[in-house]
């Protein structure tokens, strides 16, 4: 089953013509782990291999690396020396690695498949690897339904079963959910574990909790007397395809279509010591762990253990947790493995924006344009949302009549709206998504944008232009004395297009510079600027705007996944445009059109 030397060096040719293409962080973040995994395997020291795994978090959550790599600011990135830094710059800049080639010469890459499956470790990998030449998921699937391992030494019948249902929950977490199905998902399986046994508190936890754009298994914690029987209860969720592990106080189940929940249930005093140990990160827990070790104490879901006396601190709440630790409370948004740690020692974590701070939202369409709800039903359902202000911002014209407005109808509507908006006791805004066209203009002239209460300007289209010809694009578009906001600034669908390609810091200082807006998109498909993106935006000065984008009315409260990714890059109130009073957001459309 292992590869031959030939078969190795094919591969490795293979890989070489399949990187051509300049890695993501995402990418460049994995194979900075797949390093730190295979060095494990090799039997590489403990300190060298959980080296990359920091750097693996700081890249993660790092502007873009591109940028960084060109301007040698990679290797002030939390983690980052010099030898993982010329490591990041060879992914970055040809898709692998030195170091990572000579370990797959010596392990093959599908040997992580392997090292994927819960239960086992790298020795245990090693020991399958060398012995039996299992090198593959598909290998070990086959040794085990050939009865291949029947007999070896500490491998028990026990033990093939948990593989058979780790294999599952390996496969369930390649395919890594869109934020907002996962919410959806969630709040169901939150809803049956209500209507079973008693339960004191639950929450979610994990990455769902942190707000990660995707979520790789969904993690639920809570409290209850009767541990036991809520993980029984759990466990016999009809929509559980298999149940992946049951004992006392946790089970995980795996439902039809890959997504795995995990459950852990604890009493009520260690409630925040819970909730916080499984909100993660990971990188945000070693790098917390090993603060507490400089003060002799341990931390964990079972409370913080003082290593000198033996008392164990139990915290009702997550700040309890934060504060025996001496530090301020980090949202959970927060918690990346990056600097939030200082951050809370110095008492320096901001006052993150929250949803209840939203007076209004810019970016919805009607039937006038591509959505699905009347007029009146949208600004309705803004309405009955609580807001001060909205805008109905529905297409310009220019990918034909279907799709969005000619000027006639943007006037036919502003009357409209004068009319619905005085009914329903809301300041309804006359605005339009207008396309940026190729060269930068926009697809209204300026006598139709003066009409406009406010402009979100977005790229739709020729999104295959080059970084320069699309950074020059953008700025133009910035320097537009009409345009308020630029709608989701990257263009990301996870439906399959990553975005197109331009000079963030460049357009970020535009931005800045001329009292333009980025949006932070909350549709399921967009979350767009992403909050590493937006983190990196704010350090230019620019202000956000946090929008539905809606096409429905149902759609109104994505404005929830906006936030996150908000809070995410650290954002507050003071930041984001539409958490101002009316009349802050019509002086910032004024002063940019006065300053023309």
């Amino acid at each position: 089953m292992r590869k031959s030397g030939i078969a190795a060096r094919a591969f490795h040719a293979l890989r070489q013509l399949h990187y051509s293409v300049v890695l993501s962080n995402t990418s460049v973040a994995q194979k900075l782990f797949e390093i730190r995994t295979l060095m494990e395997l090799a039997g590489e020291s403990f300190y060298k291999y959980t080296a990359y795994e920091r750097a693996a978090a700081s890249v993660e959550n790092a502007p873009p690396l591109g940028d960084l790599v060109a301007a040698g600011e990679h290797l002030k990135l939390p983690g980052v020396g010099k030898t993982i830094g010329g490591v990041i710059e060879q992914l970055v800049r040809t898709g692998t690695a030195d170091q990572l080639e000579e370990l797959f010469l010596r392990f093959p890459p599908t040997l992580l498949e392997v090292l994927g499956v819960s239960g086992i470790g790298t020795k245990t990998a090693g020991m399958l690897f060398s012995e039996y030449r299992i090198a593959s998921l598909a290998d070990l699937e086959a040794a085990i339904a050939e009865g291949t391992l029947l007999g070896v030494p500490r491998l028990g019948s026990k033990t093939i079963e948990n593989w058979k249902r780790g294999i599952l929950a390996y496969r369930g977490r390649q395919r890594r959910t869109p934020l907002p199905q996962a919410l959806a998902i969630a709040k169901v399986a939150v809803a049956y574990l209500q209507d079973g046994p008693p339960l004191e508190r639950l929450s979610f936890a994990g990455s769902l909790r942190r707000c990660e754009v995707t979520v790789g298994d969904i993690d639920i914690v809570c409290t209850s007397h009767d541990a036991g029987d809520v993980v029984a209860h759990f466990a016999r969720w009809p929509r559980a395809e298999a149940v992946l592990a049951e004992g006392p106080t946790k089970a995980s189940i795996w439902l039809s279509g890959g997504l795995q929940i995990d459950l852990r249930v604890l009493p009520d005093h260690l409630y925040g010591n819970l909730l916080q140990h499984f909100t993660g990160s990971r990188e945000h827990n070693i790098k917390l762990r090993e603060y507490a070790v400089r003060k002799s104490l341990r931390v964990s879901e079972n409370g913080i253990l003082n290593l000198e006396n033996g008392d164990v601190t139990a915290c009702g709440d997550e700040p309890g947790v934060y504060a025996a630790l001496g530090m301020q409370y980090i949202p959970p948004e927060l918690r990346t493995g990056l600097d939030e740690i200082d951050l809370a020692l110095a008492n320096a974590i901001p006052l993150l924006v929250d949803g209840k701070d939203l007076r209004g939202d810019f970016h919805m369409h009607t039937t006038y344009s591509d959505g699905d709800d009347t007029l009146a039903a949208m600004i309705a359902a803004a309405a009955a949302r609580g807001y001060e202000y909205h805008a109905i911002s529905d297409h310009s014209g220019g990918r034909g009549r279907r799709f969005g407005m000619d000027p006639a109808t943007v006037r036919a509507q502003r009357h409209e709206i004068r009319t619905l908006s005085e009914r329903y006791g809301i300041q309804t805004l006359c605005g339009s998504e207008v396309d940026i066209l190729p060269d930068g203009s926009l697809d209204y002239d300026d006598a139709v944008l003066a009409e406009l209460d406010i402009v979100i300007a977005s790229v739709h289209t020729a999104v295959g232009q080059s970084r320069d010809e699309m950074t020059a694009r953008l700025i133009r578009a910035c320097e537009n004395p009409y345009v308020n906001i630029i709608g989701h600034p990257t263009g990301r669908r996870f439906e399959g297009f990553p975005g197109y390609e331009f000079d963030y810091d460049a357009v970020f200082a535009a931005a800045a510079r001329t009292g333009t807006a980025l949006e932070i998109d909350g549709q399921a498909a967009r979350l767009d600027l992403p909050g590493a993106l937006a983190r990196r935006a704010k350090t230019f000065g620019v202000t956000f705007s946090l929008d539905s984008d809606a096409h429905r009315t149902a759609d109104l409260s994505a404005t929830q996944f906006a936030v996150g990714q908000a809070r995410r890059a650290g954002l507050t109130a003071l930041d984001v445009l539409n958490a101002r009073p009316l009349e802050d957001v019509r002086a910032f459309v004024a002063q940019k059109r006065m300053a023309a």
